[in-house]
């Protein structure tokens, strides 16, 4: 079986499990948003800060806490990945249409599927990403294992460097070789405010990562940016600069306990005794989709 076959039955059947609880936490309030079937609901967290709106959906524990982000920038919207259930995808539509605002600009953040794989429930909503990442995800995407994500894949190349949309400067970067091959990093310095997807996670096991020392260099240098206090993740709530140093501790444990391990169930079984309140078991058990020994 395919990797992508496996994330794609692993997300649609992973139980939910108390270490959902634990994300459910800090300063943000979590209203729900309505469930759709057998989907649970996921939750909306949402603060201001400079005159930007900031909305974090958080999917539930079905999908791994993965999020899209809704950020009000004047009368236009910055949107930040697609999930990827229909109902989750439905929900972060349903939120886009609350803010009454026309969408500036719509982009996925790197090829894991559980960031684009909700990109057709959007309808017209045109997804931009870098050139090389829409080719990463490409023979995924059409491989007939999700929706296809057409307006991704004829959706036009994200620039990166500092732009304003409705009057806001946002500096869009770009970082290789770390949880994927290529994430696209947004900062709105006024704000103080960087969307870090899955650079970062917040309560929730870390996928396997292409290169995790590498991964753990990105990690140091963004810890020691001063451009912004709080963080947008991956998956899981809005949280400070402070979880880089959770990452960073999080990421060299792996990589010590992937280098000690003889199987990856050992893998598994050192994370889970590590941090056993984290949620989204299901990404710890891509570890045998990325073991090279």
């Amino acid at each position: 079986m395919t990797r992508r076959l496996n994330r794609r039955a692993l997300l649609k059947g992973a139980a939910l499990t108390a270490g959902a609880v634990a994300l459910i936490r800090g300063s943000f309030a979590p209203p729900p948003v309505a469930a759709q079937g057998d989907m649970p609901a996921g939750t909306v967290h949402s603060f201001a800060t400079g005159g930007v709106t900031f909305h974090t959906y958080v999917s539930p524990p079905q999908a791994v806490n993965v999020t899209s982000h809704v950020i009000e920038l004047g009368d236009q919207l910055l949107v930040v990945d697609a999930t990827m259930l229909p109902p989750t995808a439905a929900e972060v539509g349903a939120l886009i249409a609350s803010t009454g605002k026309a969408v500036h600009t719509a982009y996925v953040s790197h090829e894991h599927p559980d960031h684009w794989g909700g990109v057709s429930t959007l309808g017209d909503l045109s997804f931009q990403t870098l050139p090389e990442l829409r080719e990463g995800l490409r023979a995924e995407a059409t491989a007939g294992d999700f929706p296809e994500p057409a307006s991704l894949l004829s959706g036009s190349d994200l620039a990166l460097g500092t732009t304003e949309i409705g009057g806001v400067p946002v500096e869009f970067r770009a970082y290789d070789n770390a949880e994927a091959p290529k994430t696209i990093v947004a900062v709105l310095p006024e704000q103080r405010v960087a969307v870090v997807q899955d650079l970062v996670y917040n309560g929730v096991y870390f996928a396997p990562g292409v290169d995790r020392k590498n991964w753990i260099s990105i990690l140091e240098s963004l810890r020691d940016d001063a451009s912004f206090d709080t963080l947008l993740v991956g998956h899981g709530l809005p949280t400070t600069r402070g979880e880089l140093d959770t990452a960073i501790t999080y990421v060299k444990a792996l990589d010590a306990a992937w280098d000690a391990a003889a199987t990856p169930d050992d893998v598994v079984a050192a994370m889970k005794a590590a941090y056993p309140a984290y949620d989204g078991e299901f990404l710890l058990s891509l570890t045998a989709e990325y073991w090279d020994k």
